[in-house]
C-alpha cells in the first residue's frame, strides 16, 4: 500500500504545522503526519517549517534566536486564509507547537515523518523519540535535505529509519547510491523529477533495499499513477484526495 502522508498536516484546511492541522489529516484519513522541526534558543524543538515566524504567524523574526514561550506568544493561526478569503483561525489561540506536544497527542497507528530544517536540532529530535511508541513501532522517520543531519540521526540511534530529501532536478540515482551506502532508508524527490514512467526507478531501489516517495502530489490521477507503480509512499496538501484516490487504507 502506498502511504498518504499529511504535508505540515491538512495545510490547505488549517494552519500548516498545528495541531489542528494535524488533527484534520488524521480525520481525512493520513496514514502519517509530516512536519518540520527547528531548535530554538532555549533548545527546545518548535514545529514550524520556515526559519522565521514572519511567514505563518503574526511576529516576524528567526525561531532561533528566542526561546520556545516567546515563539509560543505568535498567533499560529493568523496567517491562515481560506478559499473565500477569510482569516478562520486568527485568534482563535492556535500556537506554534512543541514536538513534545505533537508527539504526545500523536494517536495509535499513525505515522510520523520529522524534517529537520536545521541541523543542530538532530540530536533534540533522538532524544525526544526515544521512548515514544511510534518509533518502537517502526511509523517513524527522520528526514532532510541536509546530508549531515540524518546522518547524525542515525549515528545516535540506528533503528531510526531516516530519509534523504533531494531538491527538485537534484539527480536521484546518484543520491540513492548515497543513501544506500549510509544506510538510509530511501529518498525522497520532487515528484516533477520522478518522469512519467518511475517503474525503473522504484525497481532499481528495491533491488538496493531501498523505498522512493515524493512530495507533493495532489491530483488525484498522479496519486492513483504513482501507487499503481508501487511508490512508497507521497506526501500530499490534501490527504482527504488522497485518501479518497486510493480508497480504504489497509484496502
Amino acid at each position: 500500500m502506498t502511504t498518504i502522508v499529511a504535508h505540515r498536516g491538512a495545510s490547505t484546511r488549517a494552519p500548516e504545522n498545528t495541531l489542528e492541522a494535524f488533527r484534520l489529516a488524521v480525520e481525512d484519513g493520513a496514514d502519517a503526519i509530516e512536519l518540520d522541526v527547528h531548535l530554538t534558543a532555549d533548545g527546545q524543538l518548535a514545529v514550524i517549517h520556515d526559519e522565521t515566524l514572519d511567514r505563518t504567524t503574526d511576529r516576524v523574526g528567526p525561531v532561533a534566536l528566542r526561546t520556545m514561550d516567546e515563539v509560543r506568544e505568535a498567533d499560529a493561526g493568523a496567517s491562515y486564509v481560506d478559499p473565500a478569503g477569510n482569516r478562520p483561525f486568527a485568534d482563535r489561540g492556535l500556537k506554534v507547537p512543541t514536538l513534545d506536544e505533537v508527539l504526545a497527542w500523536l494517536p495509535e497507528g499513525v505515522g510520523l515523518v520529522i524534517e529537520i530544517k536545521a541541523r543542530a536540532a538532530a540530536d533534540a529530535v533522538v532524544a525526544a523519540v526515544a521512548d515514544h511508541a511510534v518509533r518502537a513501532s517502526g511509523r517513524l522517520a527522520v528526514i532532510s535535505f541536509d546530508e549531515a543531519s540524518i546522518d547524525r540521526v542515525r549515528e545516535l540511534d540506528p533503528d531510526i529509519k531516516t530519509g534523504y530529501l533531494l531538491v527538485p532536478t537534484e539527480p536521484i540515482e546518484p543520491a540513492l547510491v548515497w543513501a544506500t551506502e549510509h544506510g538510509h532508508v530511501g529518498v525522497f524527490p520532487w515528484e516533477g523529477d520522478l518522469g512519467m514512467d518511475p517503474l525503473p526507478l522504484i525497481a532499481r531501489a528495491t533491488a538496493f533495499g531501498r523505498e522512493i516517495g515524493c512530495y507533493v502530489v495532489n491530483d488525484p490521477a498522479q496519486m492513483q499513477h504513482l501507487a499503481a507503480c508501487g511508490l512508497w509512499g507521497f506526501v500530499t496538501d490534501v490527504p482527504h484526495v488522497a485518501r479518497e484516490a486510493l480508497g480504504p487504507a489497509g484496502a
